[in-house]
C-alpha cells in the first residue's frame, strides 16, 4: 500500500505543479535571464551562469544537505531535496536552496507542498475503491509505457487489414497509414498488455 501511495502522490504531482507553479517558473525564468526588477526577484549579478559566487560580503551560509529546511503537515523537506527542485526548475543553474531570498524560498517550498498535499487529501476524500481504481490506471498506464511496439510492426498490421478489407471488397476507404499509425500502436499496446495480464491466469465462473 505504501508503494502505491508514492506513485500517486508522484502521479498528483504531475499533475498540479504544472498549472499551480507557473509563477515560479516565470519567476525563476526571469531571475536568470533578467535583471532585478522586483523585491521578489533573485538578483543573479553576483552569479555567474554555472551557479558560483563571486566574492561578495553577507553570503547566505550553506546548510547541510541532510538539514531539514521546510515542513509540509509535518513531512520533512531536506535541503538535498529543495536543492534538486531548485536544479530542476532552473536548468540546472541554480541548486543551492539556500542562496534564495526567504519570498522565494517560500515559493518553491510552496510547490514541493502540492503532491504531500494532494495526497492529503486523497487519503480522506476517496472511497477504498476510488484508490483502488487509481491504482490499477496508474500502474496500466506506466506498464504501456514499457511495450515497445515498432512502426515497422505497425506498418505489417496495417497492411494486413488493407489487404483482407481489398479481399472482401470492402466499400469503406482505408485510411493513409500515417494518420492511423499511432492510434494503431496504442492499441497493439493495449492488446499486449492484455495479453500478458491474462496469461497463466486461471478464471473459474460459477
Amino acid at each position: 500500500m505504501k508503494k502505491y501511495l508514492v506513485v500517486l502522490s508522484l502521479s498528483l504531482g504531475l499533475f498540479v505543479s504544472p498549472v499551480s507553479a507557473d509563477a515560479l517558473k516565470n519567476s525563476l525564468t526571469n531571475m536568470l535571464n533578467e535583471k532585478d526588477t522586483s523585491p521578489s526577484m533573485v538578483n543573479l549579478s553576483n552569479l555567474n551562469i554555472n551557479g558560483k559566487a563571486k566574492p561578495v560580503q553577507n553570503v547566505p551560509k550553506t546548510r547541510s544537505s541532510k538539514a531539514v529546511v521546510a515542513t509540509i503537515n509535518g513531512h520533512k523537506i531536506l535541503k538535498k531535496e529543495a536543492d534538486a527542485h531548485l536544479k530542476k526548475r532552473t536548468q540546472g543553474k541554480m541548486s543551492n536552496f539556500d542562496h534564495l531570498p526567504k519570498k522565494q524560498r517560500l515559493r518553491l517550498i510552496q510547490e514541493m507542498a502540492l503532491p504531500v498535499l494532494a495526497l492529503d487529501s486523497a487519503q480522506k476524500e476517496l472511497s477504498v475503491e476510488e484508490k483502488e481504481a487509481v491504482y490499477s490506471r496508474l500502474w496500466m498506464q506506466k506498464e504501456v509505457l514499457k511495450i515497445k511496439i515498432t512502426d515497422e510492426q505497425v506498418k505489417k498490421v496495417y497492411d494486413q487489414l488493407k489487404q483482407r478489407s481489398e479481399e472482401n471488397n470492402a466499400t469503406t476507404q482505408i485510411p493513409a497509414f500515417e494518420t492511423v499509425k499511432d492510434k494503431m500502436k496504442l492499441q497493439m499496446k493495449d492488446k499486449q498488455m492484455v495479453g500478458t495480464l491474462m496469461k497463466d491466469v486461471e478464471i473459474k465462473v460459477q
